[in-house]
């Protein structure tokens, strides 16, 4: 059903924008056709000019998030603001100097185009680095759940198994490093450090072969293992907090 919605929304987005563009160009056509003849050259200039600021006007409305994968709203309005802003002005231009010098002209709509790009480019910036920002924090949210969702299984096993003989200095050590990664820098916000994202990677698998030797019908046999496989992870916790810190 929601993809169906979503056809009909396009499909109408482009049928409105069609219908516009067809009215503005008929409208321009009824009114300058007496230049067809009086002045052709300035005629095709001042249609290039209108069928650009269609262009940018249609494409940010058919294709609003075009210049940002951002889930803000805020850059598909301003977009289209934008290119409506240019549609306007760009032809504006073109009435002032219907009989002006075409030299004085062109200038204005470079200047005009040129001022639609820096605009275009400004908002390009901005809007990527919310992207980034936006994907940085789903992927540390994501992190973090995972790291947690490892801990609470770990936590769960070794519960089940504390009348095990043995198992207390284990849960001991184990609650130590729960502690330490609660609280630590969450895993995933730290980048652009290769060498605190492989001991991240490293503790992940830790954390994995950890919660396999305790799940395992042989736990006994693996005490020390896993008692070691705890201080090393809490080591590397530990480190990785240095790292961060230079």
């Amino acid at each position: 059903m929601s993809n169906f919605n979503s056809s009909i929304t396009s499909s109408l987005k482009w049928l409105g924008v069609l219908v516009f563009d067809i009215a503005v160009i008929v409208v321009f056509l009824k009114i300058f056709s007496g230049l067809f003849i009086l002045a052709p050259v300035k005629l095709a200039l001042m249609s290039m000019v209108l069928l650009l600021g269609l262009f940018f006007f249609s494409a940010s409305v058919v294709f609003p998030r075009l210049l940002s994968g951002s889930k803000s709203i805020a850059y598909p309005i301003a977009t289209i603001f934008v290119s409506i802003m240019y549609l306007v002005l760009s032809n504006l231009i073109s009435v002032f100097f219907i009989e002006g010098g075409m030299v004085w002209y062109i200038g204005w709509e470079l200047l005009a185009f040129a001022s639609l790009l820096g605009v275009l480019s400004v908002l390009f910036f901005f809007s990527k680095r919310e992207t980034e920002y936006e994907n940085q924090v789903e992927l540390e949210q994501s992190e973090k759940t995972n790291i947690h969702m490892q801990l609470m299984f770990i936590e769960t096993s070794l519960t089940a198994k504390q009348n095990v003989e043995g198992i207390v200095p284990i849960m001991h050590s184990f609650k130590l490093l729960k502690e330490r990664i609660h609280a630590s820098t969450p895993f995933g916000r730290i980048t652009g450090n290769s060498a605190v994202f492989e001991l991240e990677n490293t503790i992940r698998s830790n954390l994995d072969y950890l919660q396999l030797y305790i799940r395992s019908n042989s736990l006994d046999k693996n005490m020390v293992d896993i008692h070691n496989l705890i201080d090393e992870t809490r080591t590397l916790m530990a480190n990785r907090e240095l790292l961060n810190v230079r």
